[in-house]
């Protein structure tokens, strides 16, 4: 695995050697909710990453020497447009260096941004929460919003969106209405299936995972938890589902490091970062 000391705020003479995977945090949480604290989840899975086992039993495949570059943190800001437009900019350089971009949160308002270089590719989306308000205390884009702006944004997006469980019932019927496809947490098996097809076919795919998608009893650390969510086991096995699929990009989002006294929903993060970036560079052929 590969680290680079490197600020995105400055490509000139970046050199991603042998990696595939260009991985950067983007520490914002300016319209958390509910529970703030999200900023701080980059340096949190940098944290967890050097101390868990690299061994994939999931994916039969060593994760040792997955060629990745940890290019650091995008720099703090509170101007919501500002960050959005960091964040979609990083990922347009790292997309112009035929690399995959990793983007590790800091709040889900930053699909909305690092998605848009990918419009036309299939989303999966999994999260406890559908996000597809209209506003949220007087917020048009925000943690709860961002779904459906890129929907507004983009056009027509094929979204999968698997372990939904919280939204109100306005968010249930535009979801219907813009055919997204479901599956709660009451059909995994069903989504685990649609992954396959996924990995069987030629499509291009981004994954957003929004890590509240798990029970509170393995994720606690996050910034809206929600009872009633998959056990960590269970997203592994999702996950493996993709192993051939052509991931395009991916984020981990929603960790928020000071209410995860254990400091277990940062070793699942991190590992989930791992086990995309293995999915990632399965299509690459750099495994």
């Amino acid at each position: 695995m590969y680290f680079y000391v490197h600020r995105p705020a400055d490509w000139s003479g970046f050199d991603p050697g042998n990696a595939e995977v260009i991985l950067f945090g983007a520490p914002f949480d300016g319209t958390q909710s509910y529970r703030p604290g999200a900023r701080d989840g980059p340096s949190a899975v940098r944290m967890a990453l050097p101390n868990i086992e690299f061994y994939s039993l999931e994916l039969d495949r060593d994760l040792e020497d997955l060629p990745i570059a940890d290019i650091g943190d995008l720099d703090l800001t509170l101007d919501m447009d500002s960050f959005l437009k960091r964040v979609e900019g990083t990922v347009q350089e790292i997309r112009s260096m035929d690399k995959v971009p990793a983007v590790i949160g800091g709040e889900h308002t930053l699909t909305l941004a690092s998605y848009k270089q990918f419009c036309g590719a299939k989303l999966v989306v999994l999260d406890a929460h559908l996000d597809l308000r209209d506003e949220l205390y007087g917020l048009k884009i925000s943690h709860c919003t961002f779904l459906r702006r890129l929907l507004e944004g983009c056009g027509s997006v094929d979204i999968i969106h698997i372990g939904g469980r919280a939204a109100v019932k306005e968010e249930w019927e535009y979801a219907k209405d813009k055919g997204l496809e479901l599956y709660s947490v009451y059909g995994l098996g069903d989504a685990s299936r649609r992954l396959k097809q996924l990995a069987e076919s030629d499509e291009n795919l981004y994954v957003s995972l929004d890590l509240d998608v798990l029970d509170p009893a393995f994720a606690p650390g996050v910034s809206t938890p929600e009872p009633g969510g998959i056990t960590s086991r269970e997203l592994f096995a999702l996950l493996s589902k993709l192993e051939g699929v052509r991931l395009m990009g991916f984020d981990v989002v929603e960790l928020t490091p000071r209410l995860d006294s254990s400091g277990i929903t940062a070793v699942i993060a991190a590992k989930t970062t791992i086990t995309l970036a293995a999915i990632a560079c399965y299509d690459k052929n750099c495994l």
